[in-house]
């Protein structure tokens, strides 16, 4: 959806694209739909009271209509009709009271409900758009979508079913009303309806550019909030506030001066409305007046119609102030309409397949272009089951991209990847998940607890599968010490644990996956010689029997490949046996530092 194409449809438009999320509270609508149709038949009876008591009483004048129904019922009594038009106002203001707590609670609930449905939607399809969606988003800006864009559409529902409906059905009723009083007297008081019509379309036109400009502003300043939070060691570290503070004051600056000229727009508007609104009123009491004097209507008469005017203005007046609400809501619904329409990866088709892949990887003529130029190309691969291939090469010659393709992140441009024989593409996503196990090279972990990180590759795995895995990935040497063991709450980022502790969860994470393909990105990149010994010797018990693909430039993780590659400019370059290569079914664990430190001393 382009913004020239939504800038041109109307503001509820944008709103009916997620008409099927009401579909589930249509019988709850349908009722409070109801309930605001009984409101306004109360609002309808508020006047006629008062109408009794001015012609009946003061004026002196025979009553017609609801007045005239009252009167008879009492006898025409002055006392009577004094107490029953007393009576009837207060019970009609409490009956219009309660009905519109009822179609309040009914419908904004309603619309709280659907506004959940729809977060929880977007949040569910964002998770599955591929990666070269969000390659093309800053995650703050995302963020922005999820929440305050949903917090826009609720108050925009909220809106809708709270103050647009009651309001149109109530002006819609006045008028009907008023031109059945009297015609003459509803044409007068309906003279000023086309001028606000015409002032809020107005009005309209002018803040929906607005609230486009202040979203995108407001989008592009969270998503560097964002973006400053993540690298908040990186600014301590160099000291750049400063540098950030003028960033964000320019994105500061933008969102404010969008939000200075939709209350400039705002401001101008109220005045003109209620400048119309007291034209209207005062030519209709002038020309009321003189029809009351030429005895062309009552007194009481007149109080209603100007009554009905009044109440009319109202929800006119309301109506207004909606504009900018919608405006922002059409906008808000147009950006989280973006992520519902994308279409995640497809699943692949359902088939017949084994619990676990035996683990063979076949690259045929794999090339990849992210958009900037091939970053892979012509890769032709065989890696057999229970082979470990270490990716040898320099920064940016394509080596995590390989692992990105086989661990399924990113499809091919061209050719094709196969485990055991199944293009990667076909294969159901939820199978290919429990067939290959990752570990990166900075293990990202989730607040919560250190199980419940473990836990995160086997949801439903057990406590005492979850103490085993952590047992072997050496975590427990270290989760021993802390207060609560593994169940220790852990801060955002898995604050307060090292790297190389962060590590071995994620080896822990991949032990308890049980998977029989590994992949592992410079799982060692930066670690000192006791952090690395600790993780190696963790990957060792990790990639015992199993398909592994790894990156590295440490000698001490390349002992444990049967055959390295070496990789440059996106192309194979080399292919060689380790004949070094760690046997993993020794029972000594730490050969591979020691032929590591021959090495270097060679």
């Amino acid at each position: 959806m382009s913004g020239g194409d939504a800038a041109d449809r109307g503001l509820l438009q944008q709103l009916w694209q997620f008409r099927s999320y009401g579909r589930p509270h249509a019988r709850v609508l349908s009722l409070g739909v109801g309930l605001r149709v009984c409101e306004l038949l109360a609002d309808l009876a508020q006047p006629w009271p008062l109408a009794l008591v001015v012609d009946g009483l003061l004026a002196g004048n025979r009553s017609d209509g609801p007045p005239a129904l009252l009167a008879s019922l009492v006898g025409g009594e002055p006392r009577a009709m004094l107490v029953t038009a007393a009576a009837a106002v207060l019970v009609i203001t409490l009956a219009s009271g309660a009905f519109d707590y009822l179609g309040d609670r009914l419908m904004n609930g309603a619309g709280e409900k659907i506004t959940a449905t729809i977060r929880a939607d977007a949040f569910a399809n964002l998770q599955r758009l591929p990666m070269t969606y969000h390659d093309r988003h800053a995650v703050g800006e995302l963020t922005s979508r999820i929440s305050t864009d949903t917090d826009r559409i609720e108050t925009s529902l909220t809106a809708v079913f709270s103050t647009l409906f009651p309001g149109l059905l109530a002006i819609v009723g006045f008028a009907a009303v008023l031109l059945s009083v009297d015609w003459r007297l509803g044409l007068i008081a309906l003279g000023c309806a086309p001028l606000i019509f015409i002032s809020s379309a107005r009005y309209t036109r002018l803040t929906r550019r607005s609230a486009r400009v202040q979203r995108a502003a407001e989008g592009r300043l969270a998503g560097f909030v964002a973006e400053s939070l993540q690298g908040i060691r990186t600014v301590h570290a160099f000291g750049s506030h400063d540098l950030h503070d003028t960033r964000f004051a320019k994105d500061n600056t933008d969102t404010l001066r969008a939000g200075l000229r939709a209350v400039e727009l705002r401001a101008r508007f109220t005045p003109l409305l209620e400048a119309i609104a007291a034209a209207g009123t005062a030519v209709l009491l002038w020309i009321g007046g003189l029809g009351v004097l030429n005895g062309w209507w009552t007194v009481g008469l007149l109080v209603v119609v100007t009554s009905y005017l009044r109440d009319m203005i109202k929800p006119v007046r309301a109506l207004s102030k909606l504009s900018i609400t919608f405006t922002q809501g059409a906008a808000s619904a147009e950006r989280v309409a973006d992520i519902l329409g994308q279409t995640p990866r497809p699943s692949g088709r359902p088939r017949s397949l084994p619990t676990r892949a035996t683990g063979r990887i076949d690259l045929q003529d794999v090339a990849l272009d992210y958009g900037r130029g091939p970053v892979l190309r012509h890769l032709d691969l065989t890696i057999r089951p229970g082979e470990r291939l270490a990716l040898l090469g320099p920064n940016g010659a394509g080596k995590s991209t390989v692992l990105a393709l086989i661990a399924g992140l990113y499809p091919p441009t061209r050719g094709q990847l196969l485990l055991d024989g199944h293009s990667l593409a076909d294969l159901p996503r939820s199978w290919l998940h429990q067939q290959i196990a990752v570990v990166l090279q900075d293990t990202f972990l989730f607040s919560g607890s250190l199980a419940d990180n473990i836990r995160y590759a086997r949801p439903d795995a057990t406590q005492e599968e979850v103490t085993h895995a952590a047992q072997t990935a050496l975590v427990s040497d270290f989760a021993d010490d802390l207060p609560d063991g593994l169940d220790t709450r852990l801060g955002d980022g898995g604050v307060g644990l090292s790297g190389g502790q962060r590590q071995r969860v994620g080896v822990a994470r991949a032990l308890l996956l049980d998977a029989p393909v590994v992949l592992l990105d410079e799982p060692t990149a930066g670690f000192d010689t006791q952090a690395e010994r600790l993780v190696v010797q963790a990957l060792t018990r990790l990639v015992h029997g199993r398909t592994v693909i790894m990156t590295t430039h440490r000698p001490a993780l390349t002992q444990l490949a049967t055959r390295t590659i070496d990789i440059h400019d996106g192309v194979f370059r080399h292919h060689a046996a380790n004949s070094r290569f760690f046997d993993l079914r020794t029972t000594d664990m730490f050969q591979p530092f020691r032929l590591a430190k021959r090495e270097i001393t060679d």
